[in-house]
């Protein structure tokens, strides 16, 4: 018994797979980090600069806290770390130097998060999360410019690799879903069912008019509340499940861009759904990735050209 467990626990966390899964994550999450960086220019100086809102990076009492612009309080500090977050997300992005831009990029995003703590929001503190988890990740090993620089003629392949960094995330999803039940049945208004009427009425983050029959009407708020933990339950749960897996994260892309729709949540939404990429199967991810590699040859390629050879 205690082998068998072993034997599980070890290919649970530590099988070796192609790395088509990570890829697509790196990509994703690269265009996530650069949306999340063009986003902050407009407020760049109005909440991290010394003239800002917040003059100074708040003290951390008893904590490890720690944020590059707490050691370097400027305004040059300011654009230089904003800089490195743009070149950083980008080199992610197309896979250069993938390791040392996922560093670039956590340590960027921790800074600014640390600097102005009290404009954040759990789609900031998520994308953060990712960023750390990208730390771990062999994420230049395909589909990036590491890649073609190293082995060019070996561009489409996907050497394997551990899946542990991938289950990281995974495991970091479903706890995230358990833990956002545990707290919402622990107050009222998720209980007696009328939660998501309060929050499509909440003016301050409405992005988009909801209909009042919508808001107005006690049975179809139960049916939004209850469907909510219902879903997020089933995610939590049920994403371990590899028949279950696809539907219920169909449910979830559902759930939060119906969520975005509504209210203004920030990246949350957006980083969520990056997240599920890690639940992708590599030979799933790898099909993908070829096939839409096809397409844009059929589109850009000359009719005579022959097409790029799938890798065996």
């Amino acid at each position: 018994m205690t082998s068998r467990l072993f034997v599980a626990w070890n290919r649970f966390w530590f099988q070796p797979v192609e790395t088509s899964t990570v890829a697509l994550f790196r990509v994703a999450f690269g265009l996530l980090a650069l949306g999340y960086t063009l986003s902050l220019a407009p407020v760049l100086f109005a909440f991290y600069s010394d003239d800002g809102i917040l003059p100074a990076q708040p003290t951390y009492s008893g904590t490890l806290a720690w944020g590059m612009l707490g050691f370097f309080p400027s305004d040059a500090a300011v654009l230089l770390f904003y800089f490195l977050l743009l070149v950083g997300s980008i080199a992610l992005l197309v896979g250069f130097r993938a390791r040392l831009a996922a560093l670039v990029v956590f340590v960027c995003l921790i800074s600014f998060g640390r600097r102005d703590p009290w404009v954040l929001n759990s789609g900031d503190l998520l994308v953060q999360v990712l960023a750390f988890y990208m730390l771990f990740m062999p994420s230049g090993t395909g589909l990036s410019v590491d890649r073609w620089l190293g082995e060019p003629k070996r561009f489409w392949e996907f050497p394997a690799r551990a899946i542990w960094p991938l289950r990281l995330v995974q495991v970091q999803v479903s706890i995230l879903y358990l833990a956002a039940v545990w707290a919402k049945v622990r107050g009222v208004t998720w209980n007696d069912g009328t939660a998501v009427s309060y929050a499509f009425r909440i003016d301050d983050v409405a992005r988009f008019p909801v209909p009042g029959f919508v808001t107005d009407s006690l049975v179809i708020s139960n049916l939004l509340t209850y469907g909510t933990l219902a879903v997020e339950l089933s995610i939590g749960i049920l994403v371990w499940n590899r028949v279950l897996r696809p539907w219920v994260l169909l449910l979830g892309v559902g759930l939060h861009l119906g969520i975005d729709y509504a209210v203004r949540v920030g990246f949350f939404s957006y980083a969520v759904i990056v997240a599920y990429i890690v639940f992708i199967p590599p030979e799933a991810a790898r099909s993908f990735i070829l096939a839409t590699r096809d397409r844009v040859a059929r589109l850009t390629l000359p009719r005579w050209a022959p097409l790029p050879r799938r890798p065996e």
